[in-house]
């Protein structure tokens, strides 16, 4: 038994890693199918804890963690896809685990995350499926959990611009200043939150026909995603840039300017013997 439960240790571990991995390549539907094989490999265990009437640790994470995971991260998969409603059933699946807790402290508070997960989620979904009614509630629940501000920021600025919301009033609660959205410890996935907003909030406002504003965050973000070394976002934003230049003021001429010649500079550096010294190129 000790060899069997070790073993399905490995194996659900495993595949919560490989599901991060789907999803940072944006394997949607390899994620579908790992979180299936999650959702079965934790059941399995569930099961079997039910039968011997005793909690069996041998899992990094509660048995509830890999339940609930496995649906979360299938309906992010649906949700990436545009099959909304699928991702509403994984959403049904993870929103109430209360049944598979067994009292302890660790069980009680996944089946909370869940929840909490679940809510947010579903306005997600909603919102982007181009339902305004829940709109102002997502805003208030985004204020009385500000860990949710950018994500929640992406998502409305992803459906405004889907659906041609105007959703100016919204972000003028929600960005107060932007100093407030800038992640303090400038880890990668709060940072990538960051530059996805700063790219769709140009996107936003290029719709609206406010080139400046829109041309300044498309700096900002080209700026970052070289930093993080997005190329999928500093691509987008180079066509951006390029796409609305005749807008842009002189000093938005220089800065972008400025930021392309960093860049080369940095790239010539690597080759041996070249040097760019910001208006030519020579051998040493």
């Amino acid at each position: 038994m000790e060899d069997r439960s070790m073993t399905v240790k490995i194996e659900i571990d495993t595949l919560v890693t490989m599901l991060k991995m789907a999803f940072s390549f944006e394997n949607w539907d390899n994620m579908i199918k790992i979180s299936t094989e999650l959702y079965e490999s934790a059941y399995e265990m569930y099961v079997e804890q039910k039968e011997r009437n005793r909690r069996l640790q041998v899992t990094e994470r509660p048995i509830v963690y890999y339940f609930g995971y496995s649906h979360l991260m299938k309906g992010l998969a649906y949700q990436k896809k545009k099959m909304y409603q699928e991702a509403k059933q994984c959403i049904a699946n993870y929103e109430d685990l209360s049944y598979m807790s067994d009292g302890s402290p660790a069980n009680n508070q996944a089946v909370e995350n869940f929840r909490f997960f679940a809510r947010a989620n579903m306005f997600t979904l909603n919102i982007l499926s181009g339902n305004l009614d829940c709109l102002e509630d997502y805003s208030a629940f985004i204020q009385e959990n500000p860990s949710e501000t950018l994500p929640g920021l992406i998502t409305i600025l992803e459906a405004a611009n889907i659906h041609n919301y105007d959703v100016d009033h919204i972000l003028d609660i929600l960005v107060v200043e932007d100093s407030q959205l800038i992640p303090i410890d400038q880890n990668p996935v709060d940072l990538s939150y960051y530059i996805s907003f700063l790219y769709l909030l140009a996107v936003y406002r290029f719709k609206k026909e406010n080139h400046a504003e829109a041309l300044d965050r498309t700096l900002q973000a080209l700026t970052l995603s070289d930093k993080l070394e997005d190329d999928k976002i500093f691509k987008k934003c180079v066509a951006l840039f390029e796409s609305f230049r005749s807008y842009a003021s002189q000093s938005q001429l220089e800065s972008y300017s400025s930021i392309q010649k960093n860049i080369l500079k940095g790239a010539i550096e690597d080759e041996e013997g070249i040097v760019f010294d910001g208006s030519s190129i020579r051998t040493i």
